[in-house]
């Protein structure tokens, strides 16, 4: 008996293809921390693809999270990441100890493509793991450190994988994946990308490149509307490669070189925001592009969004009215009628549903239509000291009870504990079978004809469908990424 504890509390060890890592272990989970996936992004490497990490000789430590990628600072608790550097390409491991071949789940957090880290508390994944997965958590390059364009690059290496670096760490990140993740019990042919917001958007990017081919078997997005449309590298009247030229000439580097380019201190870099673009290599279509011409990843998928998306800013009557044009005013008042609110407060709701929930449910429409199997979700869980004050569940707030961990600033009662045990339960099983159902759970249908049904996830988590009047602002939305979209990319 006293070897088995001493056994149990021992650091946990693994052997990856560069070395081997020591970790940490918390009752029935193993973890560890800052391991390098590819190497420093530093000096002659800064807005190149992802290069291999380094080997090592030694036991590496893996206790503490690496650095976060360079970013502006916030104040919100998720934006509190740390120390930062350029060299940050580092992930993070929860294994269960007990041994066996687990389903992997990838997490690509959110922030804007220009903050977050994969290392905050808020992603920890010391409770999923212990439902019965290997967690992954990733760092990619945030700002004009992952989404960057310039001729002088272009010339530099005009064959080569250009301008969406981020892009291309999460793929770094899932091939190593692949390569190493049975050394912590996961299965490298059953992973599960999962990313929130700016990670939703990459895990639709990612189900839309074929440099992502076998590296994921199923995928789950959230607060991802994927009705963003993404300006080329070249060409047309805005492109990611004018935009940074632009960038550089008000730096007064006009006719910068590549090498004049990696000079630049890396405090101006991260200056100002920046987003992925259709390069035509790694990112080949817009989000969302690839549901509506069915060429998709053919992958089971859960997709939603929240009941408070608004929290993100810019849903207002003017982003209604670009969606719907002369049938705003129709919708408007069908929504009044719906929630039983004020003409303003049922603009918002309308607006919010534009922008997040209705092209969500969308994409598990047209996922289902190629032949997929697709949850749609809807999260509407308040903690305990919100509720009856907040409107919903604010942009990103389900991640607290997805991951389990609780808020600082939130207190949960018995509700909210249930409902993130359901939720957890739910994401694994999925990452486990591509199905969320299983004994005591409410019935997850999948998604099929319209009227499109979808999960309620909160205080009474029941199955629905949308009502005539969503159902018609859906079909808006449509109509106009259909539009948006009608001519097949080249692949």
């Amino acid at each position: 008996m006293a070897a088995s504890a001493a056994a149990q509390t021992a650091e946990p060890t693994a052997r990856i293809d560069t070395g081997a890592i020591s970790g940490t272990a918390e009752g029935d989970v193993q973890a560890f921390h800052g391991v390098p996936y590819a190497a420093p992004p530093v000096g002659p490497l800064r807005w190149k693809a992802p290069q291999p990490p380094t080997p090592w000789d030694d036991v590496r430590d893996a206790t503490a999270f690496g650095n976060a990628c360079p970013q502006p600072l916030r104040e919100e608790a998720w934006a509190q990441v740390g120390a930062q550097s350029e060299d940050c390409l580092f992930l993070n491991v929860w294994r269960p100890a007990r041994s066996g071949k687990y389903p992997v789940i990838v997490f690509l957090h959110g922030g804007g493509f220009t903050f977050g880290a994969a290392g905050v508390p808020l992603y920890d994944g010391t409770a999923l793991a212990a439902r019965g997965a290997v967690v992954v958590t990733v760092n990619y390059r945030l700002g004009r450190l992952g989404f960057f364009a310039h001729p002088a690059l272009t010339a530099e290496d005009p064959d080569g994988l250009l301008g969406n670096y981020a892009m291309m760490d999460a793929i770094a990140s899932l091939q190593w994946v692949k390569r190493n993740i049975a050394q912590f019990a996961g299965d490298p042919d059953n992973v599960t990308i999962v990313g929130e917001s700016a990670g939703a958007g990459m895990v639709q990017l990612l189900m839309g490149t074929p440099l992502a081919s076998g590296l994921f078997h199923k995928a789950a997005s959230h607060s991802g509307s994927g009705s963003s449309v993404l300006a080329p590298i070249r060409g047309g009247p805005v492109n990611a490669e004018l935009l940074g030229k632009m960038w550089t000439d008000q730096l007064g580097l006009e006719n910068a070189t590549a090498a004049q380019l990696r000079a630049i201190p890396v405090e101006e870099v991260i200056k100002g925001r920046a987003f992925p673009f259709i390069d035509g290599k790694v990112v080949v279509r817009s989000p969302g592009e690839a549901f509506y011409q069915g060429k998709q990843a053919p992958v089971p998928l859960i997709i939603g969004s929240n009941s408070n998306e608004a929290t993100l800013g810019g849903m207002d009557e003017a982003a209604a009215r670009g969606v719907l044009g002369d049938r705003f005013d129709a919708l408007r008042d069908g929504y009044v009628e719906l929630t039983g609110k004020s003409p303003d407060d049922a603009t918002v709701d309308l607006a919010e549903d534009l922008g997040f929930v209705l092209p969500s449910l969308a994409l598990a429409d047209q996922h289902a239509k190629a032949g997929n199997r697709a949850y749609a979700y809807y999260f509407d869980q308040v903690h305990v000291d919100g509720r009856g004050t907040l409107p919903g569940t604010e942009h990103g707030g389900e991640l607290e009870y997805l991951f389990d961990t609780k808020a600082a600033e939130h207190d949960w009662d018995a509700q909210d504990r249930s409902v993130s045990d359901l939720m957890g339960d739910y994401w694994v099983r999925f990452a486990t079978t591509g199905d969320p159902n299983g004994a005591g759970a409410p019935r997850w249908p999948a998604v099929g004809t319209p009227p499109t049904v979808y999960l309620h996830i909160g205080a009474e988590t029941r199955a629905e469908h949308l009502g005539s009047v969503q159902e018609k602002a859906k079909a808006a939305a449509m109509e106009k990424a259909i539009a948006q979209w009608a001519a097949p990319a080249a692949d």
